[in-house]
């Protein structure tokens, strides 16, 4: 009985032995102890590699090690300014970007912009080549007019002998409409620029503007919502010649409910404001040192409201003196 039982015993552990044995084989390939000799091979052939969730070869998300795609570890978040060179791509609930009110001191008719890094010009596809791409870019603190440069203001300036008179232009320039509190116009740049430096200021660079109108939220118009009549003074729409302000420009920071982020007025529409820079089409080139014509910024009453965007980017000669043109005046920190 007990060699019969010893004999089981045998038996049992012979029955148990392969299994270890078809492991080391799985798993260290042919350099794995052969069988006993003599014993019986198994025919069965060796089974096929599982089939990979990322097609030929590795997986996209296992690599070589076959680990499932829900055991590998995620992306590591984008760094803070990284969204200009990687924006995300849309998706179906995406929402635009928030309008963030931003504090800002305001002293003697202007207000101080702190500066800082912000993302300038679109990457929208639709938007015009002289806009794109979205880039960050960083701005030393600044002063700007919280209005644009009004026909009294200019008026003081040419009475006491420091600017000279704008031209007459047009029957709409607004010099002598009689409205002080309307903003000049037909203003070439010369004649903005040497207002701003006879009143100890100057012209806002292209950055700071662009800046002030925006703040460091990417938004398409400086109030953070769509275009209507009520925020800005330009043509009500695409395909009309009918401007919200009927046969004038609106009344300097009549719109409120306009401001940019930082509390600037009239950023968009009413008139396009001449701006130091001189003017390339490649945003790589802002800011060149020499050209034919300066920057326009901000679109005007006559301007259709698709180029009163807070990227939108026109020219004017050195000539260029419409009644779509005024300015406002910035100042260092």
């Amino acid at each position: 009985m007990r060699k019969a039982r010893l004999f089981v015993a045998i038996l049992a552990v012979a029955a148990l032995a392969p299994m270890p044995i078809a492991l080391a084989q799985r798993d260290a390939g042919p350099s794995a102890e052969p069988p006993t000799p003599g014993q019986p091979q198994p025919t069965t052939p060796s089974p096929a590699a599982p089939p990979s969730s990322g097609g030929s070869g590795a997986s996209a998300a296992g690599g070589a090690s076959g680990a499932p795609a829900s055991a590998a570890p995620s992306a590591p978040p984008e760094a803070d300014g990284d969204e200009g060179d990687h924006p995300a791509p849309p998706s179906p609930t995406s929402k635009p970007p928030p309008f963030q009110r931003q504090p800002a001191v305001l002293k003697d008719g202007m207000l101080r912009i702190p500066g800082g890094r912000f993302m300038m010009g679109t990457s929208d596809k639709n938007a015009p080549p002289n806009e794109r791409p979205a880039r960050s870019v960083a701005v030393s603190a600044f002063w700007i007019d919280r209005t644009e440069v009004s026909v009294a203001a200019y008026r003081a300036c040419v009475e006491r002998g420091a600017c000279a008179r704008p031209p007459r232009t047009s029957p709409m320039c607004t010099f002598d409409l009689g409205d002080p509190q309307l903003p000049v116009s037909c203003v070439p740049w010369s004649s903005a620029n040497a207002f701003c430096l006879a009143v100890g200021k100057r012209l806002p660079r292209e950055v700071e503007w662009e800046n002030a109108a925006r703040g460091t939220t990417p938004i398409r118009y400086p109030w953070g919502g769509g275009h209507g009549c009520g925020v800005a003074a330009t043509l009500a729409g695409e395909t009309t010649n009918r401007s919200c302000s009927g046969k004038r420009p609106s009344k300097v920071g009549a719109h409120g409910g306009g401001a940019s982020p930082y509390g600037v007025l009239d950023m968009s529409g009413n008139v396009e404001e001449w701006v130091a820079d001189w003017y390339a089409d490649s945003v790589s080139e802002l800011s060149p040192r020499a050209g034919a014509s300066h920057v326009l910024r901000g679109g005007g009453w006559l301007s259709v409201p698709s180029l009163a965007r807070t990227t939108s980017r026109n020219w004017g000669s050195v000539r260029e003196a419409g009644p779509n043109v005024g300015f406002r005046c910035a100042r260092d920190d």
